[in-house]
């Protein structure tokens, strides 16, 4: 059975639904948040938080009420080029499609040509004038950002879109090549990809007046469930002890975080770093978390998602409001963290990070991971 206990702490707010023993609420009644006047702040924001959660669910998914940015919004794109990481498939594939139908040149960073190929078939059959091209990537192994940086840069003189979308969900405890567990290389991965690029970016910003450029990386309301982490070292970043939810909300924590330190170091330039929940999307990221399941549950599970879950053209919209809304640089949203359909949402009081400590750690460990894979 699950218990679900609740602990409200100046740093953490946590969900045990193993039942690890808890420290016993304090009153007369289990029922009760045990609340010390000096926790009153950090309640009072994860109560925003998780009420701001209920409500983007509500507008996200429920028909009647569902308030949305549309592909129809975006302006056109004539002469830019964008990238798209896992843009073969899902979100992603939509993402690229709406990208090339406004007139970008599309960059689809995929680790199987195959299906990369498949999809730039599904894109131009639909917008035959669409320029799409792969280039291969894989978010596991560190190497190969650099090499897909490359054969960009040898090609283009700018880049203006860069959608960090690809992602691993609920993947057994495994590590990469490069020593780095799986669901972690969504951040670590992406990190290394995008500070390739930096040059293209900024190269766009500086030389090209049309350009808003922007870096958009895919999170998820799943990094709430991230609580102390710690990137002083390639095992705490591990984390072997988690489990795989676990590891999958402090991977999408390290999406948050690079967005924040990326904005950081762009400060004095027109870059945008946004980070994004697309919703609870019905792709092929569930893979994973069915076969975990037990076989009885698939089919509800599946259900659900059906009913409650977006489809994959309404979950890229909120990455697509980001990457090409005027919305973004009218209100200023630098380093912001949207949810479904590109509206404001909270990050955790950790993801905030307001004196850059936990960003600036992510990213020393993740150059030193880079430097370390490319040395070999």
């Amino acid at each position: 059975m699950w218990r679900s206990s609740y602990l409200i702490s100046t740093t953490e707010f946590i969900l045990s639904p193993r039942g690890e023993k808890l420290p016993e609420p304090i009153g007369p009644s289990s029922h009760f948040i045990p609340l010390k006047l000096r926790d009153l702040a950090t309640f009072l924001t994860m109560l925003l938080v998780i009420l701001d959660w209920v409500a983007g669910f509500l507008l996200a998914n429920i028909p009647f009420l569902k308030v949305r940015w549309n592909v129809k919004q975006m302006p056109k794109l004539n002469g830019r080029v964008a990238v798209v990481t896992g843009g073969n498939t899902g979100l992603g594939l939509v993402t690229s499609l709406e990208l090339a139908r406004r007139g970008a040149k599309v960059y689809l960073a995929c680790r199987s040509e195959t299906r990369a190929r498949k999809a730039i078939e599904q894109i131009q059959d639909e917008v035959p004038s669409a320029q799409v091209e792969f280039v291969y990537f894989d978010l596991t192994v560190l190497s190969s950002a650099k090499t897909a940086a490359q054969e960009i840069s040898s090609k283009e003189s700018r880049l203006d879109i860069l959608i960090n979308n690809a992602g691993l969900y609920l993947t057994p405890y495994k590590l990469s090549a490069d020593g780095i567990e799986l669901q972690a290389c969504n951040g670590t991965g992406h990190f290394a990809l995008t500070t390739h690029l930096l040059p293209l970016l900024k190269n766009a910003d500086s030389t090209f007046s049309d350009s808003h450029v922007r870096i958009v990386n895919v999170a998820s309301h799943a990094h709430m469930d991230a609580r102390q982490p710690d990137f002083s070292s390639l095992d705490a970043l591990n984390g072997a002890t988690r489990t795989s939810a676990e590891r999958y909300g402090y991977s999408k924590l390290t999406n948050i975080l690079l967005t924040n330190e990326l904005q950081r170091r762009l400060n004095g330039t027109n870059i945008y770093c946004l980070s994004v929940h697309p919703g609870v999307v019905d792709t092929d990221i569930f893979k994973h978390f069915f076969q975990s399941c037990p076989s009885f549950f698939v089919p509800f599970g599946k259900s659900v998602l059906k009913w409650l879950g977006s489809t994959p053209r309404e979950g890229a919209l909120t990455q697509l409001f980001a990457a090409t809304s005027p919305d973004i640089e009218t209100k200023k949203l630098r380093a912001a963290y949207l949810a479904p359909y590109g509206r404001v949402a909270r990050k955790s009081t950790i993801a905030e990070d307001p004196d850059g400590s936990l960003g600036l750690q992510f990213w020393t460990l993740c150059e030193s991971l880079v430097e370390v894979s490319e040395d070999k």
